[in-house]
């Protein structure tokens, strides 16, 4: 069953307060699909990243053996295709970066069992893909602009579909680029910091995930920045 977007009325102030938010001491909030299955959420043009944006999440890759397919994290999907999708290389060995028309690959290493951060930026002529906090590859492969049906975290609901072993953390959606410096600095820290200084890009946060109580919070306004 899809999970409804919850509005962002003080959005960003339900996801910040509950932690003293710090390199050493911030948990992300984790969503544990290989427990709780694949979750949806409704359509939003907030997460149509054909004019370019940013995701970003921690994953963990739970499988040793082959799965037979290449379990997917996200899946952004309409009745006319993938819009975007990511996935994990069944071999824990790389991500693959795909739309309805096309997919790219990029090595590096997920093995393990660990969470790993990892970061897409959809800049104008294509995507640059970041392994924790490293930059593993680029391509000219865009999101589509198609119309969507929902967002998919860690598979389809259905029970033929592929999913993901493993765990997802920290799911964020921007309406611009990321810098590396705000990948690597902001990875383990909250976007509007108790502790420190708020993330520089902080007014292009679009939607970010709270996997405590299954939503995906979406920024309507920056005006409900504190």
């Amino acid at each position: 069953m899809k999970r409804s977007f919850v509005g962002a009325i003080m959005a960003l102030g339900v996801v910040v307060m509950p932690a003293a938010a710090s390199a050493q001491g911030y948990t992300p909030d984790v969503l544990e699909v290989s427990e709780s299955g694949p979750i949806a959420f409704d359509p939003s043009p907030k997460l149509d990243l054909s004019n370019g944006g940013a995701i970003e999440f921690w994953v963990a890759a739970n499988w040793s053996g082959d799965p037979g397919y290449d379990p997917p994290v996200i899946i952004n999907i309409g009745p006319d295709g993938i819009l975007y999708q990511v996935s994990i290389l069944r071999e824990r060995d790389g991500l693959v970066f795909a739309n309805a028309n096309d997919e790219d690959v990029f090595i590096g290493d997920l093995s393990g069992g660990n969470l790993h951060h990892v970061a897409l930026n959809i800049m104008e002529d294509g995507v640059e893909v970041y392994l924790d906090g490293a930059l593993i590859g680029t391509s000219d492969l865009m999101p589509l602009a198609l119309p969507s049906a929902g967002l998919f975290v860690g598979g389809l609901e259905s029970e033929e579909a592929a999913s993901l072993d493993g765990a997802i953390a920290q799911l964020r959606f921007w309406s611009q680029p990321l810098t590396q410096d705000e990948i690597v600095d902001f990875r383990m820290r909250e976007v509007l910091d108790p502790a420190s200084d708020d993330h520089p890009a902080a007014e292009y946060l679009v939607a970010q995930s709270d996997f405590r109580e299954d939503e995906l919070l979406v920024v309507d306004s920056m005006e409900t920045l504190p």
